[in-house]
């Protein structure tokens, strides 16, 4: 398989790029909770005031630029985008560079997701297939300097084995890693990491030093916030070197925890206020250090 994966990349290797932006470590964004008066209806949204990041090309330039001072305004830096999202709307690579472009040049931090489960059986995607959708977008992304987060997928644990996750990672970190960019896991609610049967948690992080930045993580939303604090507790007491974890990430510090998806179902559902959702980012947020090791950010508002 490793082989497979290593033809496809070929002629992919990138051009010197410019110097990229590069994000700091702390996350500040909020992916679906920020409402917008007078948005019109985009394909896929709900409430047509609620901004789900990932649309964001969904919209006209004045829309766009709309979105964008509200999300200033709301103290909004890290901006959730997902080129499997993009292309299913019919956007081609250099377009989705492009709207990262508008981010970046409006002062905003795009976080880019390379990958998501298939939605239709049309849809199907081997490991190979996956990777040379990737390799369409991810070189000229590296190329513009315009990607200073990227997010191998969308909840990997539902639609990948943890053979093909750890392939992805071992694949595409070397890519991004070079030029400062930040590389991150994203899983299905409550989960924190994704190792083999019979493995433990620190098999698959420590498996990804010098490769993994940290977890972009999903609340299990049966979760109160008693409990929500809980779990995020028992995270940052194994990133500081419980259980068997590393404490060096390869990066010279721990591994990231960034609570991204707090409440997005609920706020998407209307089951929540922009309010009520930046009250459940803020307990993510509270949740008290373990041995220096904190919660980097949310994605449910500051």
């Amino acid at each position: 398989m490793r082989g497979t994966l290593h033809l496809l990349l070929g002629h992919g290797a990138a051009p010197s790029p410019p110097v990229p932006v590069v994000a700091p470590r702390e996350y500040r964004g909020n992916l679906c909770g920020v409402r917008v008066p007078g948005l019109p209806p985009v394909a896929g949204g709900a409430d047509p005031t609620l901004v789900l990041s990932w649309f964001y090309d969904r919209y006209r330039p004045a829309d766009r630029a709309a979105i964008r001072a509200v999300w200033a305004a709301r103290g909004v830096v890290d901006i959730l985008v997902s080129w499997p999202d993009s292309q299913a709307i019919g956007q081609s690579p250099s377009q989705f560079v492009a709207t990262c472009q508008e981010l970046v040049a409006a002062g905003f931090l795009p976080c880019v997701f390379l990958s998501a489960k298939p939605t239709s059986s049309a849809d199907i995607r081997d490991l190979p297939g996956t990777l040379a959708n990737i390799l369409q977008v991810l070189p000229l992304l590296i190329a513009a300097g315009c990607a200073p987060r990227i997010c191998i997928g969308w909840e990997l644990s539902l639609w990948l084995s943890p053979a093909d996750v750890q392939e992805l990672i071992d694949v595409l970190a070397p890519l991004c890693l070079p030029t400062g960019r930040k590389v991150y896991v994203h899983f299905q609610q409550g989960y924190f990491a994704y190792q083999p049967n019979g493995g433990v948690t620190a098999d698959f992080w420590n498996a990804n030093v010098g490769k993994l930045t940290g977890v972009l993580h999903q609340r299990d939303l049966s979760w109160d916030m008693a409990m929500y604090q809980a779990r995020i507790t028992d995270c940052l007491e194994r990133f500081s070197g419980r259980d068997g974890f590393v404490v060096d990430s390869g990066f010279g510090h721990p591994f990231d925890f960034i609570a991204l998806e707090v409440t997005a179902q609920l706020q998407f559902d209307g089951e929540l206020s922009e309010a009520e959702g930046n009250a459940w980012g803020q307990t993510a947020l509270t949740t008290p250090a373990v041995s220096g090791v904190s919660v980097m950010g949310s994605g449910n508002g500051q």
